[in-house]
């Protein structure tokens, strides 16, 4: 849980340990997909409705598809689901462990303070808000690093929808499809949601989110 100008005095009014429950939370994000993963694929255009500026447009024939719902009960999409889940709750189960590690080391801490001199309290509280801080950026890290590899992994299957509706829309004669969340009113005969997903679910079952993406290569040094 970043730290922003609107919590900042909440924040630094809690004890290290309290602070290492709150960014605790930042993995307690359920099954929900990244918000940004979630977006509609850019409009592409058919190969075959591709003209000329002085020839005559045809006229529109419209396919409908409801793209949230395709992203909800895909297989493909169901299986990124699962692995997110399960990661999740094995950084979540490996940080409850890190947080009571940090309680316990705190309340030790306190106790220590009526025989200690107030330099060496000092110089242990220090080392104990260092280890905090230390396993809040790893926490922000994880965060960071599965919100990434799902993304990359989602972005599979929207190239697959672009290829599957691209397919249906050449079989049906539709020269464009759009997102049921962009029509008021249509009729189910164009919607070919159900098809896309029988389609999609036979191209593409399921995605492997990777443990991490690939270290992008270091730049060289220009020569002298």
């Amino acid at each position: 849980m970043p730290v922003t100008s609107c919590n900042k005095t909440a924040y630094a009014g809690m004890t290290a340990a309290g602070r290492m429950a709150a960014l605790a939370a930042v993995l307690a994000m359920g099954t929900v997909l990244p918000a940004a993963a979630q977006q509609q694929p850019a409009a592409q255009p058919l190969p075959s409705t591709v003209a000329g500026a002085s020839e005559t447009l045809p006229a529109a024939v419209v396919g409908i598809i409801d793209y949230q719902k395709i992203l909800r009960d895909s297989k493909a999409a169901g299986s990124i689901r699962d692995q997110v889940e399960v990661r999740r709750k094995a950084y979540q189960e490996e940080i409850s462990k890190q947080e009571q590690a940090l309680r316990e080391q705190d309340q030790a801490l306190v106790k220590q303070r009526t025989v200690l001199s107030p330099e060496a309290f000092g110089t242990k509280r220090r080392e104990f808000e260092q280890e905090v801080a230390e396993v809040q950026k790893n926490v922000q890290e994880r965060r960071r690093q599965l919100d990434e590899v799902t993304a990359v992994a989602l972005n599979d299957v929207r190239e697959a929808i672009i290829e599957v509706v691209s397919q249906l829309a050449e079989e049906k004669g539709f020269n464009l499809v759009v997102p049921s969340s962009t029509v008021l009113v249509f009729s189910p005969r164009i919607d070919i949601t159900q098809d896309v997903l029988q389609l999609l679910d036979q191209l593409l079952p399921d995605v492997k989110v990777a443990d991490a993406l690939p270290a992008e290569p270091a730049q060289q040094q220009p020569q002298q």
